[in-house]
Order: structure tokens, then C-alpha cells, then sequence
């Protein structure tokens, strides 16, 4: 069940463009540091690139997939990309019930859920 502290995170975003992937790693990176998400590490990760390294700036590899979790309630959510072919990727909550809305773009929700759009 999720908190007020992520509910604003509880959106499957379909991710289609690498600036929508840019924004996705951005909230993600933003709610890591206001600790609203830890990551979870994968030992068997499928990218070369820490989260942290991706989130400052360094080239991502063809597939990303990333875990996170909020620091509150446990809600856990996941970033998936590929990015060779472009057929793109999505953020979601892993509890499909958690699911607030479904959007295309993370911009599209930006006024209505400033925390996790804020620029």
C-alpha cells in the first residue's frame, strides 16, 4: 500500500523518448537524494552503469532496469528501458493495484503532480 510520501509516484509512465528517460532518471535520482526512494540493488544487474553514475550524467547502456523502494511504506517501483532499438521502457509501481493512473509522458502530469515533475 503506499504513503503519502510516494503516492505521487504511483503512475505507470510509458517511456518512449530518451528525454523521457532523461525525466524518469531525474524523479527517481530526486526522490533518492530527498530520501522518498532507496535504490535496490540488483546482484545480477543487466547494466554496467550504476544508477548513481546514470543519474549524473553517464551514457546508458542498451537495457536498463532499475529497482527502487520507499524509505516509508516499502511500495517498490521499477525503471525499464531499452534503449538499442528504441522500443523504449516504462516507470511503475510493482503492485499493479498501486497504479494511480497510466500516462505517455511523464510532462503530461506535471501540474498535477508537482514532486514528481518538478523540473
Amino acid at each position: 500500500m503506499t504513503c503519502e510520501k510516494c503516492r505521487d509516484l504511483c503512475v505507470r509512465v510509458s517511456i518512449k523518448r530518451p528525454h523521457e528517460l532523461r525525466n524518469a532518471i531525474r524523479i527517481a535520482w530526486q526522490n533518492i537524494l530527498d530520501n522518498t526512494l532507496s535504490e535496490i540493488i540488483n546482484p545480477n544487474p543487466i547494466s554496467s552503469v550504476t544508477f548513481a553514475e546514470l543519474a549524473k550524467g553517464d551514457p546508458w547502456d542498451d537495457l536498463l532496469s532499475y529497482s527502487f523502494q520507499c524509505t516509508t511504506c516499502g511500495e517498490r517501483f521499477h525503471l525499464n528501458a531499452e534503449t538499442y532499438h528504441g522500443s523504449g521502457g516504462s516507470w511503475e509501481p510493482e503492485n499493479k493495484q498501486s497504479i494511480q493512473e497510466s500516462l505517455q509522458a511523464c510532462e503530461s502530469q506535471c501540474a498535477s503532480t508537482p514532486k514528481s515533475c518538478a523540473d
